[in-house]
């Protein structure tokens, strides 16, 4: 790629022998400090289409020749980094706005450099689903949940469970049966309609 004269000439520097911070070197072309780094001369001038453009603007940046100023190559602008990132233009790169670091994210949670955000990183058994807002496993039974269901809370899995009925009448009275959710004779209106 051969550099637009109009961009050489535009930037002939009215500045000379400009003082540059350590570790950067003054370019007469840009008429700006570049990090030495940023600053290199390929071995293989001519044949790469970047060669010339990586001398003046450095790495993962191009000239845009109707400005005549480094841009990000490949059109990275702000609205390709997505939500919670920023594009930083020194580097070209989509960096974190909120500067979260992974040691801020507390317990249970992990940082997602993809997100940009703290997230739960936990899996739960069958009976705790995860509850996100605490990062946590909960259990979705309670005695009182069971007890209202006819059963009883086993603490360990976390569920409601019937135990069978010790003591079983023969016979109820007129008007009654006998309901295996609380093992003895209850009034038939009681009875719930079977669910299909």
């Amino acid at each position: 790629m051969a550099i637009n004269q109009q961009c050489i000439s535009f930037n002939r520097c009215h500045v000379a022998n400009r003082t540059c911070p350590k570790n950067h070197i003054w370019n007469n072309q840009i008429c700006r400090c570049l990090a030495q780094h940023d600053f290199g001369f390929s071995s293989h001038l001519g044949d790469s289409d970047t060669s010339e453009g990586f001398h003046i603007c450095g790495p993962n940046k191009e000239l845009d020749e109707e400005t005549c100023q480094c841009v990000c190559k490949g059109d990275v602008r702000p609205s390709s980094c997505g939500p919670h990132k920023e594009l930083d233009r020194a580097s070209c790169q989509c960096m974190c706005k909120n500067k979260l670091l992974p040691t801020s994210c507390g317990p249970n949670k992990e940082f997602d450099e993809e997100k940009c955000q703290c997230v739960c990183k936990k899996t739960c058994p069958k009976h705790h689903p995860l509850n996100p807002a605490k990062c946590i496993c909960e259990c979705i039974e309670s005695p009182n949940k069971c007890f209202l269901k006819g059963k009883r809370f086993h603490h360990q899995t976390c569920s409601c469970y019937r135990p069978p009925c010790t003591v079983r009448t023969k016979r109820c009275d007129a008007g009654f049966y006998f309901s295996e959710e609380v093992c003895r004779c209850v009034p038939t209106y009681w009875k719930r309609p079977l669910m299909n």
